[in-house]
């Protein structure tokens, strides 16, 4: 057997050992981050997206684009972490919370910026319709530009007002252990969640911290208050886009035998980055090597897949354990999911607490303090 280039990613689930009898249904997730394409982990077989919402022009569609650009990427990718059903993986890359639903918000202009004024908009919206769209959850993965940890800042003001009002707000730290923490996951009331690197593994001593930002807001709160996996982390190709072309062909060419490949090369390496000078190459290692080389760098798990990073996709996973945890409980308060989250976390040890908050998350015992508060059996898959 010779070796393939592409490594392998664990689902999720596999990774956190995750009790998936609950898996969202009936909660709302509003994804506020820079845009938005229509995918089918979201749409297929049923739709989950119930309302898009451009924060930019002020405007409200049913559902985002189906025509990818460059500012979708991020938001796509955060929304199907949070609630992707892994359908262009026949479920294997799938969400905590694969049944919930979602709203859109797009906060990223046509400059590549998010704004202040932007975000606070998107904030004020959600807080205006999440009754109607059963929202219960906000996930925020992205940061103003003021460094101002008090409650005064628009942003960080909105956070605590919606979490008075029944909402769980989570927010990524930011991806910088020398930057200051930033509106929104300076807001007091927020969740705001740090980086942990596990190494692609089920192995926990083998875990390290991720390279989040954290520290003391002015105001005495540690940031952040739990860390989740932030690296190695499946997400969704933007389907149509010449990455996923490329993705497409590198997965086919690295599964061909040598006749095949030899064959193949010169029609199919044309849509990757590969030098021209390679696409006729009758040397089968050179051209396994190359082509071993570019998924790699691509970070590509399957033709629909690659592996990301960043706190940005920390913050969705516990956005989705909060989701079956309002599931099973929705009388639960944002200030009863804090506490569980934190008082089941697992401090990760070697490192300083001032990085990690509480510690990482553990997706089974907080779904389990759920369960003992209400007398529920814990399920045999647990």
């Amino acid at each position: 057997m010779r070796p393939s280039g592409i490594r392998p990613s664990l689902p999720l689930p596999t990774r956190l050992k995750a009790d998936m009898s609950a898996t969202g249904k009936g909660v709302g997730i509003a994804m506020i981050d820079s845009d938005f394409v229509v995918h089918p982990d979201l749409m297929q077989p049923q739709p989950r997206i119930l309302c898009y919402y451009n924060a930019v022009d002020d405007v409200v569609e049913p559902i985002p684009t189906s025509k990818p650009d460059a500012r979708h990427w991020h938001g796509t990718m955060t929304a199907c972490t949070a609630a992707g059903n892994g359908y262009l993986s026949q479920g294997e890359f799938i969400s905590l919370a694969p049944d919930a639903h979602l709203v859109l918000v797009r906060t990223m202009g046509l400059d590549g910026r998010i704004t202040t004024d932007v975000i606070t908009r998107a904030l004020q919206w959600v807080a205006d319709h999440a009754e109607e769209f059963s929202v219960r959850i906000v996930n925020l993965s992205v940061y103003a530009d003021e460094a101002d940890h008090t409650q005064v800042h628009p942003v960080n003001k909105l956070v605590d007002d919606l979490v008075a009002n029944g909402l769980v707000i989570v927010a990524a730290a930011g991806n910088n252990p020398r930057a200051p923490i930033r509106p929104p996951a300076a807001a007091p009331a927020a969740i705001t969640v740090g980086g942990l690197d596990d190494k692609n593994s089920m192995n926990e001593g083998s875990a390290e911290l991720y390279h989040s930002t954290f520290g003391l807001t002015s105001l005495g709160f540690q940031k952040p208050e739990v860390i989740a996996p932030a690296i190695w982390l499946p997400a969704p190709i933007m389907p149509g886009t010449t990455v996923q072309r490329a993705a497409s062909a590198l997965c086919a060419l690295d599964a061909m035998t040598d006749d095949m490949l030899l064959v193949c090369a010169p029609r199919l390496l044309p849509f990757t980055h590969i030098p021209p000078s390679v696409w006729t190459s009758r040397d089968v290692d050179e051209l396994r090597d190359r082509i071993a080389e570019a998924i790699r760098a691509e970070q590509i798990v399957t033709p629909f897949y690659k592996m990301v990073d960043g706190t940005s996709f920390a913050a969705p996973i516990v956005a989705s354990i909060i989701a079956q945890m309002l599931e099973l409980d929705p009388s639960l308060t944002p200030e009863h999911v804090k506490s569980i989250l934190m008082r089941t976390a697992r401090p990760l040890p070697n490192h300083p607490m001032v990085r990690q908050g509480a510690g990482v998350v553990q997706q089974r015992k907080a779904l389990g303090v759920v369960r003992a508060s209400l007398d529920l059996p814990i399920p045999l898959s647990a």
